[in-house]
């Protein structure tokens, strides 16, 4: 053999087992992504629930970061969404049959995301400085990211425990299931010499629940604002009124953030796109909740309990599917920066800067919106407009059918005493 030149730091990385490595990692946060979106639904733990669709935007931006960079590693190489290992596969199957929020904590984070960060981790420790630059200079944030939604979920997770128990063995097999088919690094043992548990293997996949779950500490209630509201009975409302109702309605945009949830988990075949896109309208619409929440607070509202918390959007649709919730979200959202931007200018008249900020920058997001809305409806019913016209209007007369039906079986009762009864202190308050 010829003498040759040693550096001192000989290649530890190809281009092919970077790409590799990095198209696998896309595939474990692409799909625990949509894993977040869909258990969403069946999440009822409140604070828990506020925090996932945060993680599923973190999540996406993560991976769509990682899928650009393999597909510049070997351009015009177009495999990335497709050929992803079959082990790896089928434990993120197993990974959805999780019983309950507790052993969804616990495989998601405690298994799959600490997985990820210590892979993340080894990566940046043999990448080298200038050949692979241009991945180190995002990945370099990303243990620090995964290390802080574990901390989020660890300080939630004892009240969860008090709530719900997993299987025994829930964590040891996944942990043991992940390590033996390579732990994300490398292929490992066949599937058939697994130590396969056949209790867990053999539960049935993870199905949306036709009501999502609501927090047991949140009073019953069928739909979630007050009756009159919307109603010619709206112009003789109080300010004050006005104010609150403005708030539930915030708070329960919730329901959204699960519709969005339930369209990322049901359609897996989508282009990536539509994850990116879906993330961040989700993780948006959480950030309206966050909104109302913070503003009954700060009124003296205790949530879910002087006030409904219900997901009656989404139910108004069931039994039509995703499709359905898109196109009524898109009705809404069509009408939004209109409505938004004159609750802009009324409270600010009045005073409400806190609120009118609030409804300026859910306007600004909606406007966003209506442009995933248009652009998956008509992906989904191909660039048909009339299609997408008539599925939004049935969307929305299912909606006021529903709820027309609703406020005839129910009178808002306790909560609308008990608004009534907040809004009248409030007043003394502000008259003493």
């Amino acid at each position: 053999m010829a003498q040759a030149l040693i550096m001192g730091n000989p290649g530890r990385m190809t281009v092919d087992s970077a790409s590799e490595m990095l198209k696998m990692l896309y595939y474990v946060e692409r799909e625990i992504m949509r894993l977040l979106g869909g258990y969403l639904l069946n999440v009822s733990d409140w604070e828990l629930k506020k925090t996932i669709p945060r993680h599923m935007w973190q999540d996406s931006l993560r991976a769509n970061a990682l899928r650009s960079r393999v597909l510049e590693l070997r351009y015009p190489r177009r495999d990335v969404d497709e050929g992803h290992d079959e082990q790896l596969t089928d434990f993120l199957k197993v990974l959805s049959k999780c019983a309950n929020e507790r052993e969804f904590i616990e495989g998601v984070y405690f298994v799959t995301k600490e997985f990820l960060k210590t892979r993340y981790e080894k990566y940046l420790q043999i990448a080298e400085p200038i050949d692979d630059a241009p991945t180190i200079a995002f990945m370099k944030r990303f243990p620090e990211e995964i290390a802080e939604q574990l901390l989020d979920v660890q300080r939630l997770y004892p009240q969860i425990t008090r709530r719900f128990v997993a299987a025994d063995d829930w964590i040891s097999y996944l942990e043991r299931y992940l390590t033996e088919i390579g732990g994300l690094e490398k292929k490992g043992q066949s599937a058939q010499d697994l130590s396969i548990n056949t209790e867990i293997t053999a539960r049935p996949a993870y199905v949306l629940p036709e009501i999502p779950a609501r927090d047991p500490k949140f009073e019953k209630a069928l739909y979630h604002l007050p009756p009159k509201f919307f109603t010619p009975a709206e112009s003789s409302m109080s300010f004050i009124e006005r104010q609150v109702c403005m708030a539930i309605n915030h708070v329960n945009e919730m329901w959204a953030c699960e519709a969005i949830g339930a369209m990322v988990w049901e359609w897996e075949d989508m282009p990536w796109e539509f994850y990116l896109d879906t993330a961040r309208w989700c993780y948006d619409e959480l950030r309206h909740c966050l909104m109302g929440e913070k503003r009954l607070k700060a009124w003296g509202f205790e949530i879910g309990v002087d006030h409904a918390m219900v997901a009656d959007h989404y139910i108004s649709q069931n039994g039509h599917g995703p499709l359905a919730l898109l196109a009524m979200i898109h009705k809404f959202e069509n009408k939004a920066p209109v409505w938004k931007s004159s609750l802009v200018t009324e409270f600010t008249a009045q005073g409400d800067t806190a609120s009118a900020q609030d409804f300026d920058y859910d306007w600004a997001d909606e406007s966003i919106h209506m442009q995933y809305g248009h652009k998956w409806l008509s992906y989904k019913l191909n660039n048909d407009i009339d299609a997408i016209e008539d599925l939004m209007e049935e969307a929305a007369e299912r909606w006021d059918d529903w709820q027309a039906n609703a406020k005839r079986q129910w009178d808002y009762e306790p909560f609308l005493s008990r608004i009534t009864a907040k809004i009248a202190l409030i007043e003394r308050k502000n008259h003493e």
